[in-house]
């Protein structure tokens, strides 16, 4: 049993437990990328990436080709705004669902996914989604894929792992993710546990709340049957010309949009009008100052992030697929339901 203070202990089992799928292996973060150990990963190795001793790399995929994560991995360097980003993402993650009994629940739950940022204070997050029984990794990664795509974010930008859906013969060890709460051996920053809100660091004891997703046998089967996702596909054709709004058209854009501009579906407003305004052909000057009128109006404290949104889904807009108008009912039918 490793050596440390029983707050380390405890970290060690829930990192083991939750991040650490292949034990017979790992990697070790140098100056210059990471070299493979083949040898066990113990406990003591792992305290001693939680001391900063060392930075491990835990590999992803079993010898069964099974999976107990997806991470999704945000790189500021891919990305204009990696938290906006992450925003979108953790807003599909974390999009209440209604059963039959007209009871909303998250479609995964808060305590199965872990916002990371790496080296903090940087913006490069990781995001964990943590499940409770192996998957295998070709599900895992559609389900990641999916995930993108609703969150209208190319895998261009944003990397999936696993990478891989089977060990081969040629490739026997799969991926591998550096490990939270570590400290990056170059940039000389840890590893943070983040809050999904506000995006401040969280105690290590956070990690004790943490639990797999389980799939339905039902599901499962039905997961497991799908073809992988290639490429996420743009689901609608762009104008070929993009014209501005005039001064009414842009108030009543405003003036709608202010009466639904509540804290918790902001950034889904946001990105479903976007898809609106690409489909429809709006200029970006356009469906610029209205996003900018509506923070004002609503004293949105984010204003600089929605305005850093609508340049980034006009620059990239060959590469995404936004909900427009459906995704705007969607939210109105939420709140009028509330």
């Amino acid at each position: 049993m490793a050596e440390g203070t029983e707050e380390q202990r405890d970290a060690i089992q829930r990192l083991s437990s939750l991040f650490v799928n292949r034990v017979d292996c790992y990697c070790v973060q140098l100056q210059r990328g990471y070299t493979r150990v083949e040898q066990s990963l113990t406990d003591d190795i792992l305290l001693q990436h939680l001391k900063g001793e060392v930075t491990v790399g835990s590999y992803q995929l079993d010898k069964d080709s099974r999976v107990k994560w997806l991470c999704f991995d945000l790189d500021p360097e891919r990305l204009e705004n990696a938290k906006t980003t992450s925003e979108g993402i953790l807003g599909v993650l974390l999009e209440t669902e209604r059963d039959s009994e007209g009871n909303k629940t998250p479609r995964v739950s808060p305590n199965c996914i872990v916002l990371e940022a790496s080296r903090h204070p940087d913006p490069s997050y990781h995001i964990w989604v943590l499940f409770l029984l192996h998957v295998k990794a070709k599900v895992a990664r559609w389900f990641g894929l999916r995930v993108l795509e609703m969150a209208n974010v190319s895998p261009k930008t944003v990397e999936v792992f696993p990478k891989q859906e089977e060990i081969t013969a040629d490739r026997p060890f799969g991926n591998f993710v550096k490990l939270p709460f570590g400290f990056h051996q170059v940039e000389r920053k840890w590893s943070r546990m983040l809050d999904f809100d506000t995006f401040e660091p969280l105690p290590l004891e956070a990690l004790e709340n943490k639990h797999g997703l389980s799939f339905s046998e039902k599901h499962m089967a039905k997961l497991e049957c799908m073809q992988t996702k290639r490429n996420v596909q743009v689901t609608f054709e762009l104008p070929t010309a993009f014209k501005p709004l005039n001064s009414a058209e842009e108030e009543r854009g405003v003036q709608f949009l202010c009466k639904y501009w509540r804290e918790g579906a902001r950034n889904r407003l946001e990105m479903y009008f976007l898809g609106l305004c690409l489909k429809k052909g709006v200029s970006f000057e356009s469906a610029k100052r209205i996003i900018s009128q509506v923070a004002d109006r609503t004293n949105d404290s984010e204003k600089q992030a929605r305005l850093e949104l609508v340049t980034y889904h006009y620059s990239n807009r060959g590469n995404v697929s936004l909900k427009g108008s459906s995704g705007i009912r969607e939210i109105i039918q939420e709140m009028l339901m509330q």
